[in-house]
Formats: C-alpha cells, structure tokens, sequence
C-alpha cells in the first residue's frame, strides 16, 4: 500500500529541492506549515543551487516569523522593552547564518546592558536621548564595544520599525563613534533586515503613507 508524505509539523518545513530553470538559474522549493497551521509552497531563485538554498532559507524564516507574530499577537509601542528583547532575540534564534557565539553575546549585552538601562520604559519610550549616555559611557570604556553596543541597539530598533511599533529608529539621531567595528557573523541577518525595511517602505508607499 503507497504511503503518503508525513505532516509537517508546526513551524518546520519538508526538504528542499532544487532544479534549473529557463533562465538557467536555480530554483529552490520547499512545503512549509505555518504557526496557525497552514500548509505553503515556498520557492526562491538563485545563480547557484547553494545561493537558491540559502535565499529559499531566509524566505522561510521570514514566513515564520510574519505567522509567528499573525498567530499570537501585533506588538506594539506601549509594550514593555522587554517584549521586544524577546522577538528580537527569537528572530536572531530563527536565523540559522547566526552562530551560537554570536546569539550569546548579543544576549549577554541585552542582559548586562540594556535590560538595566531600559527594562522598565516601554519601547515607544526608547528615545536618542535615552541611548546616547548609555554609549557614552561604554565608550569611556571601550571604542570597540561601544561600537558593538551601537549595532545591537540598532538591529533590535530595526525589528521595531519592521513592526510599525515605530516610525523610525531613533538610532538615526545618533552618532556613530569607534570605526566601523561590527558584530561578527551578522551579514546574512543584516541582508534579511534590509529587505525587512525596504519591503516596510514599499508598503507605506503603495498605502499612500511616507518615510518622512
């Protein structure tokens, strides 16, 4: 007796494919089953079977974490700083490029540094002004985690204007001091914000709305 392919569990998807295409790229697919478990075809294209895979991945942990977020709750600005440490550090868990070391010393600044400072504002309260002494004093310290201290600061904002919890990251009002020191292994997780951002602004756009 034929036997059909088992369920996907919630939030994982089946093995991924590849093929080539008229263009003479590469496409990658995959069945993906969504946190309110719905079942999607997930396919994305690349020069290279690898560079199709990775893009298909990035896809899939955008998808997630869209239906992470459809199927609980839409964040918002007068939420505690700490719920929004707590999606940020879930999307950095969901990206697979970012290494274990990497996930721990992020978590270990949101800890030691900005839990502290900002645990008990809420996130429409995270203003330049609030942040700047914060630098401020890690560079008296140390240019080059000052530096570090910025990027975290910044990716975890982000994630709050790519929620419309914010209309901005008030990251921008500050200055960038120290070089251009950056968290190691951050790349693939920094491409994947862009076009967080960059689709953000095409939705306001196609809305009518601005980025002013």
């Amino acid at each position: 007796m034929r036997t059909g392919r088992p369920p996907l569990e919630w939030g994982t998807h089946g093995k991924i494919t590849t093929h080539t295409v008229a263009s003479g790229n590469v496409q990658a697919m995959t069945r993906l089953r969504l946190w309110d478990g719905e079942l999607q075809r997930m396919t994305a294209t690349g020069r290279t079977a690898a560079a199709a895979r990775a893009s298909l991945e990035l896809r899939i942990a955008e998808r997630l974490r869209l239906s992470e977020l459809d199927a609980w709750r839409h964040p918002a600005a007068d939420d505690p700083f700490d719920e929004l440490v707590y999606m940020w550090l879930g999307d950095l868990a969901w990206d697979s490029s970012v290494s274990g070391a990497t996930y721990a010393r992020c978590e270990r600044i949101i800890r030691t540094q900005l839990v502290p400072t900002f645990g008990d504002l809420t996130v429409g309260e995270i203003t330049a002004e609030r942040i700047e002494p914060l630098l401020a004093a890690q560079r008296a310290t140390s240019q080059e985690a000052a530096a570090v201290l910025y990027e975290v600061i910044e990716l975890l904002l982000d994630l709050a204007v790519c929620e419309d919890v914010l209309d901005v990251n008030p990251m921008g009002s500050v200055a960038r001091e120290g070089g251009p020191t950056r968290l190691r292994g951050l790349d693939a997780y920094r491409r994947l914000v862009r076009g967080r951002l960059e689709h953000r602004e095409e939705r306001r756009r196609e809305a009518g709305g601005t980025s002013d």
